[in-house]
């Protein structure tokens, strides 16, 4: 799964009023991947699905990630 998309097909995808969120995080030397999915969030690390967070709020899910970690 690509984790990054290119600012042309997000503006597309917005047009369609379909929203692409994702948030970068290092953590402990490694950089997970945050992918808002139909109200939560999923984890990527090196493009391997980690674990899904149950939340709307970018910032909630990475302390959420955090506490279990």
């Amino acid at each position: 799964m690509k984790t990054e998309n290119d600012r042309l097909s997000q503006a597309a995808l917005r047009r369609h009023h379909i929203g692409i969120k994702t948030k970068g995080l290092r953590f402990r030397g490694a950089l997970y991947v945050f992918r808002y999915n139909a109200g939560h969030y999923d984890v990527f690390l090196n493009n391997a699905y980690v674990m899904q967070l149950e939340t709307s709020n970018v910032q909630e899910a990475i302390q959420m990630f955090k506490r279990q970690q």
